[in-house]
């Protein structure tokens, strides 16, 4: 009993403990390539679902980029609100408005099909580039063996009930700097990324996560995954503790979904990224309430089942404290995020299980 209390601790604080460590005892940072002397053409695909409140702002950000030979489509796919009509106020860009709506899979499809471009980089309305940050996810695809390269996507934290969010954003952009440092990360932000137009590979119109089905195939072809730290967008965080999980329960959906569909990256050399990154990410929702029944049915270590006990109270105060007050405290708001995070793992598995989750995003 001893021995299974503590290793299903230690498989808890693995993914978010002793793999970091790890990643930063074996890696070792490496530089960028210098600027090329002619840049290759860029198209930036940008799909919107009914963005009417953020869309004018992120126009207006992309039309600022500072890259010499960029094309931008913007995909509005079956938007109801005001979407096309401010699109019309942007003759300048290539607007694809698709009648109903299909999800991510088909609004991506049809802006590639428009695409000219060498290089397409993939986009959000949400995430607001930085003027030079496209040159340098440019830049990182001069090397051959890089088939994709994302930037840091810096979240504002608008309030303190977005804090632990923010806070996780930048331990995951940390985490995939120290994978890149050792050879390659296994996953971008998926609203902020550029690869070669012939190294895409569109998902399935069913997948949920299309960014991570689409960088999953380049892993599949030996590409590897970079994280280039020049190159930052800024997107607002979630609003509320509520909106975050229903949003982490689709990525986990559609992560679990299309690792389903690539089983033999887990035997690659890539495998031990995506299991200690990924897969033992997800169980430690399992691992860590394994190892809290284990503390109660043996009554051991009593010390240790009362801390834990206490952190689970505060994050759960956390959550009482965010309805009642627009300030949390610091410390209660990243426990709280990190209870929704692993209570998420159950209900997107059981969303993919049961079909619940869909392609149809959402902000």
């Amino acid at each position: 009993m001893k021995i299974a209390i503590w290793l299903s601790l230690a498989l808890f604080l693995y993914p978010y403990l002793f793999y970091p460590l790890l990643l930063k005892l074996l890696g070792k940072p490496k530089p960028l390539p210098n600027w090329p002397l002619n840049w290759p053409r860029v198209t930036l695909l940008i799909t919107a679902y009914n963005e009417e409140q953020f869309l004018r702002e992120k126009l207006d950000n992309t039309l600022a980029l500072d890259y010499p030979d960029l094309e931008i489509i913007i995909v509005s796919d079956g938007s109801t609100d005001k979407t096309n009509a401010i699109l019309v106020d942007y003759p300048k860009l290539k607007t694809i408005v698709l009648p109903k709506r299909q999800g991510k899979p088909a609004a991506l499809k049809a802006g590639l099909a428009e695409a000219t471009g060498d290089i397409i980089c993939f986009s959000d309305v949400s995430a607001l580039f930085r003027v030079d940050s496209l040159k340098w996810l440019v830049t990182a695809l001069l090397e051959p063996s890089t088939g994709a390269a994302g930037g840091i996507l810096s979240l504002v934290a608008s309030s303190d009930s977005t804090l632990g969010e923010s806070t996780y954003s930048d331990y995951e952009t940390k985490l995939r700097t120290l994978e890149t440092n050792l050879g390659g990360t296994i996953v971008i932000p998926g609203t902020f990324y550029v690869l070669r137009k012939e190294d895409v590979t569109l998902p399935p119109l069913n997948i949920i996560a299309d960014d991570f089905y689409i960088t999953c195939s380049l892993l599949q072809k030996n590409k590897k995954l970079v994280q280039v730290n020049k190159a930052i967008a800024y997107e607002q965080a979630t609003h509320s503790t509520f909106e975050e999980f229903h949003r982490k329960s689709r990525i986990i959906a559609g992560g679990i979904q299309t690792l389903s569909k690539f089983p033999g990256l887990l035997v690659s050399k890539w495998g031990f990224f995506i299991v200690s990154h990924k897969i033992l990410r997800w169980a430690a929702a399992l691992t860590g309430l394994i190892h809290f029944v284990l503390l109660i049915i043996s009554n051991l270590y009593p010390w240790l089942m009362t801390g834990e006990i206490i952190l689970i109270a505060l994050a759960l105060l956390g959550i009482l404290w965010e309805k009642m007050s627009e300030s949390t405290p610091r410390p209660l708001a990243l426990l709280r995020h990190f209870l929704v995070v692993n209570v998420a793992v159950f209900w997107g598995f059981g969303g993919l299980l049961l079909g619940r989750q869909t392609v149809k995003w959402k902000r």
